[in-house]
Protein backbone atom coordinates (compact mmCIF):
# COMPACT_ATOMS: atom_id res chain seq x y z
CA UNK A 1 0.00 0.00 0.00
CA UNK A 2 1.12 3.79 -0.81
CA UNK A 3 0.88 5.94 1.95
CA UNK A 4 2.63 9.05 0.41
CA UNK A 5 0.21 11.97 0.81
CA UNK A 6 2.34 14.05 -2.10
CA UNK A 7 2.13 10.53 -3.93
CA UNK A 8 -1.16 10.39 -3.75
CA UNK A 9 -2.49 13.63 -5.26
CA UNK A 10 -6.17 13.74 -6.66
CA UNK A 11 -6.48 16.23 -9.53
CA UNK A 12 -9.22 17.77 -12.30
CA UNK A 13 -7.68 18.15 -15.71
CA UNK A 14 -8.83 18.77 -18.84
CA UNK A 15 -8.79 16.10 -21.45
CA UNK A 16 -10.52 16.71 -25.13
CA UNK A 17 -12.80 19.12 -23.73
CA UNK A 18 -14.13 17.43 -20.56
CA UNK A 19 -13.12 17.91 -16.66
CA UNK A 20 -11.28 14.26 -16.19
CA UNK A 21 -10.72 13.40 -12.40
CA UNK A 22 -7.00 12.41 -12.38
CA UNK A 23 -4.55 10.64 -10.25
CA UNK A 24 -1.43 9.20 -10.54
CA UNK A 25 -1.75 6.22 -8.11
CA UNK A 26 -5.51 4.77 -7.45
CA UNK A 27 -6.86 4.48 -3.99
CA UNK A 28 -7.96 0.85 -3.13
CA UNK A 29 -6.93 -2.14 -1.34
CA UNK A 30 -5.03 -3.69 -4.02
CA UNK A 31 -0.80 -4.03 -3.45
CA UNK A 32 -0.14 -0.84 -5.31
CA UNK A 33 -3.22 1.34 -4.13
CA UNK A 34 -2.84 4.21 -2.51
CA UNK A 35 -4.65 4.06 1.15
CA UNK A 36 -8.54 5.14 1.52
CA UNK A 37 -9.05 7.52 4.01
CA UNK A 38 -12.84 6.54 4.84
CA UNK A 39 -13.77 10.43 5.92
CA UNK A 40 -12.21 11.94 2.79
CA UNK A 41 -12.38 9.52 0.38
CA UNK A 42 -16.27 8.73 0.47
CA UNK A 43 -18.56 12.23 1.33
CA UNK A 44 -22.26 12.74 2.02
CA UNK A 45 -22.69 15.95 1.25
CA UNK A 46 -26.52 16.95 2.42
CA UNK A 47 -28.67 19.46 0.69
CA UNK A 48 -32.25 20.62 1.63
CA UNK A 49 -32.63 23.60 0.28
CA UNK A 50 -30.73 24.97 -2.42
CA UNK A 51 -27.69 23.79 -5.05
CA UNK A 52 -24.86 25.75 -3.44
CA UNK A 53 -24.92 25.18 0.33
CA UNK A 54 -24.39 21.94 1.55
CA UNK A 55 -23.63 19.97 5.54
CA UNK A 56 -21.27 17.25 5.23
CA UNK A 57 -22.36 13.91 7.09
CA UNK A 58 -20.57 11.55 8.41
CA UNK A 59 -21.02 7.64 9.84
CA UNK A 60 -21.64 7.63 13.46
CA UNK A 61 -21.72 11.51 14.06
CA UNK A 62 -25.61 12.17 15.31
CA UNK A 63 -24.44 15.26 17.15
CA UNK A 64 -23.30 16.72 13.04
CA UNK A 65 -26.83 15.18 11.83
CA UNK A 66 -28.48 16.56 14.19
CA UNK A 67 -27.24 19.94 13.52
CA UNK A 68 -27.92 19.89 10.65
CA UNK A 69 -30.20 20.68 7.81
CA UNK A 70 -31.22 17.05 7.79
CA UNK A 71 -35.11 16.85 8.28
CA UNK A 72 -36.13 13.89 9.86
CA UNK A 73 -39.82 14.60 8.08
CA UNK A 74 -38.75 14.43 4.73
CA UNK A 75 -38.05 11.52 2.11
CA UNK A 76 -34.11 11.23 1.58
CA UNK A 77 -32.84 10.59 -1.57
CA UNK A 78 -29.25 9.15 -2.10
CA UNK A 79 -27.45 9.48 -4.86
CA UNK A 80 -24.17 7.65 -6.26
CA UNK A 81 -22.11 9.40 -9.06
CA UNK A 82 -20.70 7.18 -11.73
CA UNK A 83 -16.64 6.93 -12.24
CA UNK A 84 -14.45 10.39 -13.32
CA UNK A 85 -17.38 11.99 -11.87
CA UNK A 86 -17.74 14.13 -8.72
CA UNK A 87 -20.55 15.27 -6.41
CA UNK A 88 -20.11 19.19 -7.11
CA UNK A 89 -19.62 19.72 -10.82
CA UNK A 90 -22.47 21.18 -12.49
CA UNK A 91 -21.68 19.53 -15.61
CA UNK A 92 -22.43 16.08 -13.65
CA UNK A 93 -25.41 14.06 -13.04
CA UNK A 94 -24.89 14.78 -9.34
CA UNK A 95 -25.96 18.35 -9.25
CA UNK A 96 -28.93 17.67 -12.13
CA UNK A 97 -30.45 15.03 -9.61
CA UNK A 98 -29.90 17.26 -6.62
CA UNK A 99 -31.23 20.71 -8.62
CA UNK A 100 -34.49 18.03 -9.49
CA UNK A 101 -35.30 17.13 -6.23
CA UNK A 102 -34.94 20.79 -4.58
CA UNK A 103 -37.33 22.14 -7.15
CA UNK A 104 -39.65 19.81 -6.46
CA UNK A 105 -39.96 20.12 -2.90
CA UNK A 106 -38.76 19.48 0.54
CA UNK A 107 -36.34 16.38 0.18
CA UNK A 108 -33.15 15.16 2.08
CA UNK A 109 -30.94 15.11 -1.08
CA UNK A 110 -27.47 13.10 0.06
CA UNK A 111 -25.18 13.03 -3.21
CA UNK A 112 -22.43 10.25 -2.36
CA UNK A 113 -18.86 11.62 -3.43
CA UNK A 114 -16.72 8.93 -3.62
CA UNK A 115 -14.78 10.46 -7.22
CA UNK A 116 -11.24 10.23 -5.22
CA UNK A 117 -11.99 6.37 -5.57
CA UNK A 118 -12.76 6.44 -9.17
CA UNK A 119 -10.29 8.85 -10.86
CA UNK A 120 -8.90 8.51 -14.51
CA UNK A 121 -7.01 6.28 -15.66
CA UNK A 122 -8.25 3.36 -12.86
CA UNK A 123 -10.98 2.01 -14.34
CA UNK A 124 -10.74 -1.11 -13.07
CA UNK A 125 -9.70 0.12 -9.56
CA UNK A 126 -13.07 1.96 -9.73
CA UNK A 127 -14.92 -1.21 -10.14
CA UNK A 128 -12.98 -3.04 -7.56
CA UNK A 129 -14.08 -0.36 -5.22
CA UNK A 130 -17.83 -0.77 -6.35
CA UNK A 131 -17.88 -3.06 -3.06
CA UNK A 132 -16.14 -1.28 -0.63
CA UNK A 133 -17.93 1.85 -1.75
CA UNK A 134 -21.54 0.39 -1.18
CA UNK A 135 -20.90 -1.51 1.86
CA UNK A 136 -19.90 2.45 3.79
CA UNK A 137 -23.30 3.53 1.85
CA UNK A 138 -24.87 0.65 4.02
CA UNK A 139 -23.19 1.29 7.09
CA UNK A 140 -24.62 5.25 6.52
CA UNK A 141 -28.05 4.47 6.29
CA UNK A 142 -28.05 2.06 9.00
CA UNK A 143 -26.77 4.95 11.22
CA UNK A 144 -30.00 6.99 10.04
CA UNK A 145 -31.70 4.42 11.14
CA UNK A 146 -30.27 4.20 14.15
CA UNK A 147 -31.00 7.57 14.67
CA UNK A 148 -35.11 6.37 14.18
CA UNK A 149 -35.35 7.70 10.72
CA UNK A 150 -37.52 5.31 8.51
CA UNK A 151 -36.01 3.39 5.84
CA UNK A 152 -39.15 3.55 4.02
CA UNK A 153 -38.13 6.95 2.89
CA UNK A 154 -34.74 6.19 1.23
CA UNK A 155 -34.66 6.44 -2.50
CA UNK A 156 -31.17 4.72 -3.53
CA UNK A 157 -30.12 6.24 -6.96
CA UNK A 158 -27.04 5.41 -8.62
CA UNK A 159 -25.80 6.16 -12.23
CA UNK A 160 -23.44 4.36 -14.43
CA UNK A 161 -20.76 2.78 -11.74
CA UNK A 162 -23.27 4.05 -9.31
CA UNK A 163 -25.87 1.69 -9.98
CA UNK A 164 -23.77 -1.13 -8.93
CA UNK A 165 -22.89 0.45 -5.74
CA UNK A 166 -26.21 1.11 -5.34
CA UNK A 167 -27.26 -2.56 -6.12
CA UNK A 168 -24.55 -3.65 -3.27
CA UNK A 169 -26.35 -1.09 -0.76
CA UNK A 170 -29.38 -2.80 -0.96
CA UNK A 171 -27.83 -6.39 -0.94
CA UNK A 172 -25.68 -5.26 2.23
CA UNK A 173 -28.54 -4.05 4.16
CA UNK A 174 -30.43 -7.26 3.29
CA UNK A 175 -28.03 -9.22 5.26
CA UNK A 176 -28.72 -6.75 8.17
CA UNK A 177 -32.27 -7.59 7.67
CA UNK A 178 -33.16 -4.14 5.94
CA UNK A 179 -35.02 -3.77 2.83
CA UNK A 180 -34.68 -0.64 0.53
CA UNK A 181 -37.81 0.50 -0.74
CA UNK A 182 -36.39 1.21 -3.69
CA UNK A 183 -33.22 1.29 -5.80
CA UNK A 184 -33.28 3.25 -9.44
CA UNK A 185 -30.29 2.05 -11.52
CA UNK A 186 -28.97 4.76 -14.61
CA UNK A 187 -27.81 3.04 -17.36
CA UNK A 188 -25.72 0.69 -15.04
CA UNK A 189 -22.39 -0.46 -16.83
CA UNK A 190 -21.40 -3.13 -19.32
CA UNK A 191 -18.34 -4.54 -17.93
CA UNK A 192 -16.18 -5.46 -20.73
CA UNK A 193 -13.73 -7.67 -19.33
CA UNK A 194 -16.21 -8.98 -17.03
CA UNK A 195 -19.18 -10.46 -18.74
CA UNK A 196 -20.02 -12.66 -15.93
CA UNK A 197 -18.39 -10.94 -13.35
CA UNK A 198 -18.88 -11.00 -9.66
CA UNK A 199 -19.17 -7.31 -9.48
CA UNK A 200 -22.53 -6.82 -10.92
CA UNK A 201 -24.73 -6.14 -7.89
CA UNK A 202 -27.70 -4.47 -9.11
CA UNK A 203 -30.79 -6.87 -9.67
CA UNK A 204 -34.29 -7.29 -8.72
CA UNK A 205 -33.99 -8.29 -4.88
CA UNK A 206 -31.92 -5.38 -3.70
CA UNK A 207 -35.39 -3.52 -2.92
CA UNK A 208 -39.12 -3.84 -2.90
CA UNK A 209 -38.92 -2.33 -5.91
CA UNK A 210 -36.73 -1.68 -8.91
CA UNK A 211 -36.42 0.10 -12.09
CA UNK A 212 -34.04 0.24 -14.12
CA UNK A 213 -33.47 3.05 -17.42
CA UNK A 214 -31.03 1.67 -19.95
CA UNK A 215 -29.76 4.38 -22.55
CA UNK A 216 -26.57 2.89 -24.38
CA UNK A 217 -26.48 -1.11 -24.30
CA UNK A 218 -24.15 -2.45 -26.25
CA UNK A 219 -21.66 0.03 -25.39
CA UNK A 220 -21.13 1.84 -21.98
CA UNK A 221 -24.56 0.23 -20.29
CA UNK A 222 -25.55 -2.93 -19.52
CA UNK A 223 -29.00 -3.86 -21.52
CA UNK A 224 -29.75 -6.92 -19.66
CA UNK A 225 -33.46 -6.54 -17.54
CA UNK A 226 -32.29 -6.89 -14.16
CA UNK A 227 -34.74 -4.82 -12.28
CA UNK A 228 -38.47 -5.28 -11.70
CA UNK A 229 -39.23 -3.08 -14.33
CA UNK A 230 -36.86 -1.76 -17.23
CA UNK A 231 -37.22 0.87 -19.16
CA UNK A 232 -35.42 1.21 -23.10
CA UNK A 233 -36.22 4.71 -24.60
CA UNK A 234 -35.49 4.36 -28.16
CA UNK A 235 -34.71 0.59 -28.08
CA UNK A 236 -31.91 1.73 -25.16
CA UNK A 237 -29.10 1.83 -27.05
CA UNK A 238 -26.59 4.52 -28.69
CA UNK A 239 -27.19 6.86 -30.47
CA UNK A 240 -30.11 8.37 -28.80
CA UNK A 241 -31.91 11.10 -30.78
CA UNK A 242 -29.64 14.20 -30.33
CA UNK A 243 -26.61 12.29 -29.75
CA UNK A 244 -25.35 12.97 -33.56
CA UNK A 245 -21.76 12.96 -34.52
CA UNK A 246 -21.74 16.90 -35.82
CA UNK A 247 -21.87 17.38 -31.65
CA UNK A 248 -18.39 16.39 -31.42
CA UNK A 249 -17.69 19.74 -33.37
CA UNK A 250 -20.59 21.90 -31.00
CA UNK A 251 -19.84 20.88 -27.84
CA UNK A 252 -18.06 19.10 -24.92
CA UNK A 253 -15.83 16.18 -27.39
CA UNK A 254 -16.27 13.57 -25.01
CA UNK A 255 -19.45 14.11 -23.55
CA UNK A 256 -21.03 14.77 -26.72
CA UNK A 257 -19.71 11.64 -28.49
CA UNK A 258 -18.91 8.69 -26.25
CA UNK A 259 -20.93 9.51 -23.31
CA UNK A 260 -23.55 11.37 -24.72
CA UNK A 261 -26.27 8.43 -24.76
CA UNK A 262 -24.65 6.91 -21.51
CA UNK A 263 -25.64 10.48 -19.77
CA UNK A 264 -29.31 10.35 -21.09
CA UNK A 265 -30.33 8.14 -18.56
CA UNK A 266 -29.44 10.72 -15.86
CA UNK A 267 -31.60 13.95 -17.92
CA UNK A 268 -34.15 11.66 -18.26
CA UNK A 269 -34.58 10.90 -15.10
CA UNK A 270 -33.94 14.23 -13.83
CA UNK A 271 -36.57 15.40 -16.05
CA UNK A 272 -39.36 13.27 -14.76
CA UNK A 273 -38.59 14.76 -11.51
CA UNK A 274 -40.93 17.45 -12.26
CA UNK A 275 -42.60 16.20 -14.86
CA UNK A 276 -45.25 13.45 -14.26
CA UNK A 277 -46.58 12.24 -17.48
CA UNK A 278 -43.38 13.11 -19.94
CA UNK A 279 -42.13 9.85 -20.40
CA UNK A 280 -44.98 7.57 -21.84
CA UNK A 281 -43.81 3.94 -22.02
CA UNK A 282 -45.22 0.82 -23.98
CA UNK A 283 -44.61 -2.97 -22.96
CA UNK A 284 -44.13 -5.59 -25.25
CA UNK A 285 -44.14 -9.30 -25.41
CA UNK A 286 -41.10 -10.95 -26.54
CA UNK A 287 -41.82 -11.96 -29.91
CA UNK A 288 -43.51 -8.43 -30.70
CA UNK A 289 -41.44 -5.65 -32.48
CA UNK A 290 -40.95 -2.35 -31.27
CA UNK A 291 -43.96 -0.93 -33.12
CA UNK A 292 -46.41 -3.78 -32.08
CA UNK A 293 -45.75 -2.62 -28.60
CA UNK A 294 -49.08 -1.51 -26.29
CA UNK A 295 -49.34 0.99 -23.47
CA UNK A 296 -48.42 -0.71 -20.34
CA UNK A 297 -51.13 -1.90 -17.71
CA UNK A 298 -54.22 0.92 -18.23
CA UNK A 299 -51.98 2.67 -20.20
CA UNK A 300 -50.02 4.44 -17.41
CA UNK A 301 -46.66 3.21 -17.35
CA UNK A 302 -44.30 6.21 -17.04
CA UNK A 303 -40.54 6.12 -17.04
CA UNK A 304 -38.36 7.93 -14.39
CA UNK A 305 -39.46 9.00 -10.57
CA UNK A 306 -42.88 8.16 -11.17
CA UNK A 307 -42.81 4.61 -12.44
CA UNK A 308 -45.24 3.11 -10.43
CA UNK A 309 -43.97 0.33 -8.19
CA UNK A 310 -46.06 -2.27 -9.11
CA UNK A 311 -45.14 -2.39 -12.81
CA UNK A 312 -43.02 -5.56 -13.74
CA UNK A 313 -41.19 -6.63 -17.46
CA UNK A 314 -39.67 -4.40 -20.19
CA UNK A 315 -41.16 -0.81 -21.64
CA UNK A 316 -39.72 1.24 -24.45
CA UNK A 317 -40.47 4.28 -25.30
CA UNK A 318 -39.24 7.37 -27.43
CA UNK A 319 -37.53 10.88 -26.67
CA UNK A 320 -37.23 14.41 -27.87
CA UNK A 321 -33.69 14.76 -29.36
CA UNK A 322 -33.18 17.51 -26.78
CA UNK A 323 -34.98 19.05 -23.84
CA UNK A 324 -37.85 18.40 -22.58
CA UNK A 325 -36.91 15.17 -24.07
CA UNK A 326 -40.16 13.79 -22.63
CA UNK A 327 -43.67 13.71 -24.61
Amino acid sequence: MISDASTCGFYTVLLAGSLINYSHYPKGTCQKCCLIDWEDDIKYLLYTRNQYTYDYLKVGDSRGLHRSDFNFKNPTVIYIHSNLEDATSKSDSAQAINKAFLKKGRYNVILVDWSRLSTAPWYFNSISNIKDVGEHVAKFIRFLLNQDYRLRKIHVIGFGMGAEVAGYIGQKLKRWDYILNRVTGLDPPYFIFYPESSYRYLNYKVARFVDVIHTDGGSSGNSEAIGHADFYPNDGIALQPGCITRKVFDDRFLDSFFDCSHNRAWKYFAESVNSRYSFRSKICKPSKTFRYCKFGPNGKAYMGFYADEDLRGKFYLETNSYPPYGY
